[in-house]
């Protein structure tokens, strides 16, 4: 099977009428004797690069690599439905390659079509789907619940307590959903939960303080893997109590720290922290503005690296 080799060198133009063009110069080997077919393979292989970059520039790169499974059967190798018309521009040969240079004019509809259809919508849907994970203790608990589940205490085995009003987690994912990500809500009903059970010999092999995982969590790990989740960002938050400022007035102090890792390829995309102080004559009220505050300083600071990496 001979192989196609194409320039990585692309050119996108807008046109009216839901329309695009890509230049570029791809290239095939040169089959001997055989000038029309040798041609007609360079053209076939140029068209093909074309709709392929088309279709990377809309997504971004990172969303189209981690969806090529999904994208070359439907878009790549069916090709020919996306492409109008095209005019080759120029040919030339060297050193057992045949050129061609062309410009290539692709339906945008279809393009937009085929994406939606396939759960990768063109433009904001096209970013990759994100879930939020965070841990978060107001003032007055006594530990924060960690993501594997309630830490227990060395007396008597009691449950330590903590505030916990999912005040960091919403923040996050409304400055993420507010950047044009696919934010999965990670809300469940009875059967996710039930279903749960299941995944819990999994986490066991991992760590050992995976065997009191909570089985809501085991669910929202299970709907990551089912929604085709590709970043996760997991937060740690912690509001405190500084003391009084006056007789009424309290101190509050809340730091946060976040991070995203991509749990396609294992590495780790974005990190950001953030700290916020409020008086409140409530502690409890001071600790939520406080965690707020933060929540959405760190928030913003993952959207502008995350944006400048999925463009």
């Amino acid at each position: 099977m001979k192989k196609i080799f194409l320039s990585l060198m692309a050119v996108l133009i807008a046109l009216p009428a839901f329309a695009s063009v890509v230049s570029l110069e791809g290239r095939s080997v040169i089959i001997k004797g055989d000038a029309e077919q040798t041609k007609q393979k360079a053209i076939e292989a140029t068209l093909q690069k074309a709709v392929e970059v088309f279709v990377t520039d809309k997504v971004t790169k990172p969303t189209a690599d981690a969806n090529y499974a999904k994208l070359q059967p439907a878009l790549y190798a069916g090709y020919k439905k996306f492409v109008t018309k095209y005019e080759v521009v120029s040919e030339r040969e060297d050193a057992g390659f045949h050129y061609v240079k062309a410009r290539i004019e692709i339906d945008d509809a279809k393009v937009n079509g085929q994406l939606a259809a396939l759960g990768i919508q063109a433009g904001v849907g096209g970013k990759p789907s994100v879930a939020v994970f965070a841990s978060e203790q107001n003032v007055d608990g006594a530990w924060a619940q960690s993501f594997y589940g309630s830490i227990y205490g060395g007396s008597g085995d009691v449950a330590m307590s903590e505030a916990n009003f999912n005040i960091c987690e919403g923040a996050v994912m409304n400055a993420i959903t507010g950047a044009g990500f696919n934010v999965i809500d990670m809300t469940l009903d009875p059967t996710e939960v039930k279903a749960a059970y299941k995944y819990k010999p999994i986490f066991d092999r991992y760590d050992q303080n995976f065997f009191n995982i909570p089985n809501d969590s085991a669910a929202k790990l299970a709907k990551v893997i089912d929604n085709n989740v590709e970043l996760v960002v997991t937060c740690t938050a912690l509001a405190k109590n500084q003391g009084k400022r006056s007789a009424y007035m309290n101190s509050i102090l809340a730091n946060v720290s976040c991070k995203v890792v991509n749990v396609k390829n294992n590495t780790r995309v974005a990190n950001a922290t953030a700290t916020s102080a409020v008086p409140h004559v409530d502690a409890i009220t001071g600790g939520n503005m406080a965690m707020e505050n933060a929540c959405k300083d760190v928030g913003n600071k993952l959207v502008t690296t995350l944006a400048d990496k999925y463009r």
